[in-house]
């Protein structure tokens, strides 16, 4: 019999602070994204999913997967937007809501506070600019069938951004970190960024700039560096294309944020993200090629890699066939090679047959293999000695 907690449930406090902020909104925007649904795996086993993690640290894909039939979390995230217009002054808040659990029953305690910021553009002394304090996901650039950001440029912080520079945008931003436990130790992060810089014909450059310390007795200093080009119709094609070159040291992690605040600013680490995404009629897709290096400070290294792709294509206004499949290996020097692929097939419904169009309503079956030296990629005790497993289910993705 399972037990209930005696405890209030947190969720009409919640709802009761989002309809406070909206109520008597002039100017309200209101977005979001969740996704969830139910699974099975096998008799007698929790519902799987496949995900090879290389560990700890500053790493180069930390849980990388194709997420596609491979979600067995439920996630949403819930947003309002209040702005205002005062005497040429645009100004606001933005308050977001989080919930996230790794299974389909919880008491509510997976919500939270993802963002709480105030901005404000149009003031005397810079014009053109944004100023904004507060709790922010700051910049971030993500391939979605992997659900990685790349560059995630979250916290608690203060900035500014929107001055032109030649054809880009400049913002900066510094933000803190506090604690006292292990997951959380005091530490400083600067944030620069270039935004837009015309490159060439339908190219955009984007350049980020990090500097991180820990502000602790053993916390080290950390130096990263960014550069993501945008390409619109690559070779005059429907292919956009996007490339990441990105290297970091020390406590910066390779997505511009706080890495491992006691790491060595010797222990270095490079990567080269590819990712394509197109529509061509009724068939459409996205494409992922990962490689990458990190050091950790007995200068031990690991590589990683991965190739995968997820494809579309409508056989009616409303129904569509998408199919993922992925490959992924790390290796850390003096360890054999872990290796994880699976394959997804899932007909889908929904509001057309285009690749990015949402909600989705999906079926799907997911079949994966690894090796012995990838471990349990699943985390459930019933795979402990598998090597292979198979799922089944059903999602809804939206966000609107």
């Amino acid at each position: 019999m399972s037990k209930r907690s005696n405890r209030l449930s947190p969720a009409p406090l919640w709802a009761a602070v989002l309809l406070a902020v909206a109520g008597g909104a002039q100017a309200t925007d209101f977005s979001g994204y969740f996704r969830g649904g139910p699974g099975l795996t096998k008799k007698n086993t929790s519902r799987a999913c496949y995900h090879l993690n290389e560990g700890a640290g500053n790493s180069i894909a930390r849980g990388l997967n194709y997420r596609l039939g491979n979600e067995c979390d439920i996630y949403g995230e819930f947003q309002i937007d209040q702005n205002y217009s005062k005497d040429g002054i645009d100004y606001g808040g933005t308050v977001m809501v989080t919930h996230y659990t790794n299974a389909t029953d919880n008491d509510g305690s997976g919500l939270n506070f993802e963002q709480l910021f105030a901005h404000a553009k149009g003031l005397d002394v810079l014009p053109e600019a944004t100023f904004w304090i507060g709790k922010s996901r700051g910049r971030r650039g993500d391939v979605h069938i992997v659900d990685w950001f790349f560059t995630d440029m979250k916290g608690v912080g203060a900035g500014v951004k929107g001055i032109s520079v030649g054809s880009g945008k400049l913002g900066m931003a510094w933000y803190k970190t506090d604690g006292d436990s292990s997951d959380t130790r005091p530490g400083n992060r600067l944030n620069l960024e270039v935004l837009g810089i015309d490159s060439n014909p339908g190219g955009k450059a984007n350049l980020f700039f990090t500097l991180t310390k820990g502000d602790f007795s053993g916390g080290t200093s950390g130096l990263g560096l960014s550069l993501r080009h945008d390409q619109a119709r690559l070779f005059g094609t429907s292919i956009n294309n996007t490339l990441w070159v990105q290297a970091a040291s020390g406590s910066t992690s390779l997505e511009s944020n706080f890495g491992d605040l006691t790491r060595k600013s010797s222990a270095k680490s490079f990567r080269i993200v590819e990712s394509i995404n197109w529509q061509s009629g009724a068939f459409g897709g996205q494409a992922l090629a990962l490689v990458g290096t990190s050091e950790d400070n007995a200068g031990k290294r690991t590589t990683a890699t991965t190739l995968g792709g997820r494809i579309s294509y409508g056989v009616t206004r409303n129904f569509k066939m998408v199919v993922e499949a992925g490959a992924s290996q790390y290796k850390t020097e003096g360890q054999s090679a872990a290796r994880l692929s699976k394959v997804t097939i899932a007909p889908t419904l929904s509001i057309n047959n285009e690749f990015w169009s949402r909600p989705e309503l999906r079926l799907y079956v997911t079949t994966a293999k690894w090796n012995a030296a990838a471990g349990n990629v699943t985390g459930v005790a019933g795979f402990a000695d598998k090597t292979s497993g198979t799922s089944a289910g059903a999602q809804v993705e939206w966000w609107f």
